[in-house]
């Protein structure tokens, strides 16, 4: 049956893509802004117009309230809506899913709602972002929701974390829900110590695979892969990990039900923090481990699976940017060796939590970003299937309009028209992401820039305005 369902659905693939209206694609780097208040991006999804949804936070008061933020884009990353839900106190959204009745449910944590300290929060909203419900779930200690799936009979499982079954240590928490968003059942699995759920996935046998951290089991705190049935009771559990702090973030499932997982990884000899990619048989057994990073801090945020057979993960990266943090995005093979890594963002702190592969084989990604206003900002990206934001992006103009390049290419000189915009800021980094030219006090709507001396290569200039930011690629004979 799984497997007829497997074969009808390529087939509705293959036709889905062979009779899409085919244009050129535009990929972008966006930023949008909310000053005087901060926000970052914690998921993005596709929508049905072709757009983009995406769900975060935003501060919304001078005593930096936390409040959950959904964010509209259309299909070239232009801003078209923003909403925000919350009470008196934070409420934080820590990823999204797609639902089959064509809305979207968000899964996070509340202080404002629910009966304890801190309590799990699932939103349902509409396309246009309208709140359809709010539930919370949980005791009287604190519980947070760090993920949630559709399962095979139609329902939903949210992962995360709660102390309120022993009012003490904590476990890791799963809890079913249906449709309307009622609980048929809560489990907690652990030991007597701390263990957290941090992602799960169902597998096919029936089960789910959650991933998550365990100082109960393992040396010091290790990455806590837990097997459960159907009913969410424990099957077997296995730990990953060295002597020091290590820490399960994220799982993917295959049809053959090996696993691949995500560890932040503090193990690691003479590094600081890497990103650790792990694959295991159906029964947790390792086929391969595997480490990304650098000798300063590489955080890891989320894996998933492509539609090559390998890997593409969201990441932080200290180690190859700048002296800042960039967002990372490692594209893996099948075997977990890499095919390309690159690294985004301007002069100060960017971090990448999500990245989603597309059906034309382009990504999303989103996360934060400090380099383009004093505050923190949602960055958005769309990528081509390498990585890059090098096709498309300034030949036609349509990725925002804000400014035009000419002569592009150049030999030395280019001039940014920027007519009909309230430009701030001029940003150019190279290929590499090196800052070569910055002016945060842009006074003319019309601005001849010197690149004599720099390299032959493709440069990326970035304009902020008073809403937006808007890349373009400039190469330089």
């Amino acid at each position: 049956m799984k497997k007829t369902i497997f074969k009808t659905c390529i087939c509705l693939f293959t036709l889905l893509a062979t009779y899409l209206p085919v244009r050129s694609q535009t990929y972008f780097q966006k930023v949008y802004y909310n000053a005087p208040y901060e926000q970052e991006g914690q998921d993005v999804l596709p929508t049905a117009d072709g757009g983009y949804i995406m769900a975060g936070y935003t501060t919304n008061s001078i005593l930096h309230d936390i409040d959950v933020h959904i964010l509209k884009a259309d299909a070239m990353g232009n801003f078209v809506w923003s909403k925000t839900y919350g009470g008196v106190k934070p409420d934080f959204i820590n990823h999204m899913l797609a639902t089959s009745d064509g809305n979207y449910l968000l899964v996070g944590y509340s202080q404002s709602y629910g009966g304890g300290d801190c309590d799990v929060l699932l939103l349902k909203i509409d396309p246009a972002g309208n709140l359809l419900w709010l539930k919370t779930y949980g005791g009287w200690g604190n519980d947070q929701g760090f993920d949630v799936i559709a399962t095979d009979d139609g329902n939903y499982m949210i992962a995360g974390s709660s102390n309120s079954a022993s009012m003490s240590d904590y476990d890791t928490y799963l809890v079913k829900i249906d449709p309307s968003g009622n609980a048929i059942w809560s489990k907690w699995i652990g030991g007597g110590g701390n263990d957290f759920g941090s992602s799960l996935k169902q597998c096919p046998d029936g089960g789910y695979a959650v991933i998550g951290t365990t100082l109960s089991f393992g040396a010091g705190g290790d990455a806590y892969l837990i097997k459960t049935d159907a009913s969410g009771n424990s099957v077997w559990t296995k730990t990953f990990g060295g002597g020091l702090y290590d820490e399960g973030i994220y799982i993917t499932a295959n049809p053959d039900g090996s696993l691949v997982f995500l560890v932040r990884d503090s193990s690691n000899a003479g590094q600081d923090i890497d990103v650790r990619v792990i694959k295991t048989d159906a029964g947790g057994n390792v086929i391969w481990n595997k480490n990304y990073g650098g000798n300063r801090k590489d955080t890891p945020k989320m894996v998933q699976p492509t539609m090559d057979g390998g890997y593409v993960v969201a990441a932080i990266t200290r180690s190859f940017g700048l002296l800042n943090p960039d967002m990372w995005i490692l594209k893996l093979d099948a075997n977990g060796d890499i095919v390309w890594t690159k690294m985004y963002g301007g002069g100060q702190h960017e971090h990448c939590y999500v990245v989603r592969e597309l059906w034309d084989g382009s990504f999303i990604a989103a996360g934060k970003t400090d380099s383009y206003s004093p505050d923190v900002e949602v960055m958005f990206l769309k990528l081509s299937s390498a990585g890059t934001l090098s096709v498309g992006v300034d030949e036609t103009g349509i990725a925002g309009n804000v400014f035009s390049l000419f002569p592009n290419p150049t030999e030395r000189s280019v001039s940014l028209n920027m007519t009909g915009s309230k430009p701030l800021k001029i940003n150019i980094t190279d290929a590499a992401g090196n800052e070569i030219y910055r002016d945060d006090d842009v006074k003319n709507e019309k601005t001849q820039i010197d690149l004599g001396g720099q390299s032959a290569g493709v440069y990326f200039v970035t304009v902020q305005t008073e809403f937006e930011s808007n890349t373009k690629k400039l190469i330089l004979k």
